[in-house]
C-alpha cells in the first residue's frame, strides 16, 4: 500500500513538473493576423458573345498578353509565357533599380564604355556629368543604351553588380522566365522573358510617378547650360498622340526580339496594358488587339449583392 501510494506521489510530481515546463518553457504557439486590403471592384469586363474566342483575332506577334488593370482580369493571351528577347523592354527594369539606387538629381559620370556603346544613343561624352532624372529620360522616352549604361556603371559594385539586382528584383518580383545580361536589352544569351513577365514589370513601373510620367511623353528637352549640352528626345512610341488614351510604355527590337511593344490605354474610364513579344508590325497588333477588346467585351457594374454577402 505504502509502495502504491509512494507510485501515485511520483506520477503526481512528474505531471505538476511536466505542467510547469510546458507553461514556462515550450514555444508558445502565435496565432498573426493579417489585414488584407482588397480594391474596390465597380466594374468588370464580360464578353458579349459567349462563343468568342481569341482565335477570332490574328496579330503577327509571336507571343501576347493583355490585362485590364482595374480588375485585373486577363483579357487576352498567346504564348505569354514563351521565353523570347524583351531587347528595348529591359529598360523598365533598368529604370526600377535605377529610381531604387540614385537620387534623381544625383550627378553621375560617364565613362568609356557608355560613349562607344551601339544603338540608339545621346552620344555621351567620357567624363561628361548627367542626372539620373535626365538619364532617365533618354532611357524610357528616346531609349538611349548610353543612357542604359551610364547608369549601370555608376552602380555601387559596377555594371555587373547593377545586372545582378535586375536579376533580384526580377525575383522580387515573383517572375521565374526573366533574366537580364545587360541594362540595355541588346541581343545576348541569357537576355530573356516573357509577355507575361513584361506586363508585370511594366506595371512595377506605372506605380512610380516620374517613370510613369516619362513613358507617357512624346517629347522632352534636356540640358545643363554649365556644361553646354542640350538633347531633344523624342519618344520611341508611335502610337502617342496617334492612338487615343495611349500612356506608353516602352518599345524594342533588335535582330532577334523583333519588334516588342508595351502599351497602356486609358479610355472610357478603363486601364489596358498590353505587352508583345516578337511581333512583325507593333503597332498594326497593339490597333487590332485595342479593336477588338473594346469591340467584344463590355465592363458591367457589379450589383452591391454580388460582392457583398453581408
Amino acid at each position: 500500500m505504502k509502495k502504491f501510494n509512494f507510485i501515485l506521489v511520483l506520477l503526481l510530481f512528474v505531471s505538476l513538473f511536466v505542467s510547469f515546463y510546458l507553461f514556462f518553457f515550450y514555444p508558445q504557439q502565435q496565432i498573426l493576423s493579417y489585414e488584407l486590403e482588397l480594391a474596390t471592384i465597380e466594374e468588370l469586363p464580360i464578353l458579349r458573345a459567349s462563343g468568342l474566342t481569341e482565335q477570332t483575332l490574328e496579330i503577327s506577334a509571336t507571343a501576347a498578353y493583355v490585362v485590364d488593370l482595374t480588375s485585373m482580369t486577363l483579357l487576352y493571351e498567346k504564348n505569354a509565357d514563351q521565353g523570347l528577347y524583351p531587347a528595348s523592354t529591359s529598360k523598365m527594369m533598368t529604370a526600377l533599380v535605377a529610381i531604387d539606387t540614385f537620387d534623381l538629381n544625383q550627378a553621375l559620370l560617364v565613362a568609356s564604355e557608355a560613349a562607344t556603346t551601339l544603338g540608339t544613343k545621346l552620344s555621351l561624352d567620357p567624363g561628361q556629368q548627367i542626372t539620373t532624372a535626365d538619364l532617365l529620360a533618354a532611357l524610357l522616352i528616346n531609349s538611349a543604351n548610353d543612357s542604359a549604361y551610364v547608369l549601370a556603371n555608376n552602380y555601387p559594385t559596377g555594371s555587373t553588380g547593377f545586372v545582378a539586382a535586375m536579376n533580384q528584383k526580377a525575383q522580387q518580383l515573383g517572375l521565374v522566365e526573366t533574366h537580364f545580361s545587360n541594362p540595355a536589352g541588346l541581343d545576348e544569351d541569357g537576355q530573356l522573358s516573357t509577355a507575361r513577365e513584361l506586363n508585370l514589370i511594366a506595371r512595377e513601373l506605372l506605380k512610380q510617378p516620374y517613370l510613369r510620367e516619362l513613358v507617357a511623353t512624346p517629347y522632352k528637352r534636356i540640358a545643363n547650360p554649365d556644361q553646354g549640352w542640350t538633347y531633344d528626345l523624342y519618344n520611341t512610341n508611335q502610337l502617342l498622340g496617334r492612338i487615343r488614351g495611349v500612356r506608353g510604355v516602352k518599345t524594342g527590337t533588335t535582330e532577334l526580339a523583333g519588334e516588342v511593344l508595351i502599351t497602356l490605354v486609358e479610355r472610357e474610364g478603363q486601364q489596358i496594358l498590353i505587352s508583345l513579344m516578337n511581333s512583325q508590325d507593333r503597332y498594326l497588333d497593339t490597333s487590332k488587339l485595342l479593336a477588338w477588346i473594346f469591340n467584344n467585351y463590355e465592363w458591367q457594374k457589379l450589383q452591391e449583392n454580388e460582392y457583398n454577402n453581408d
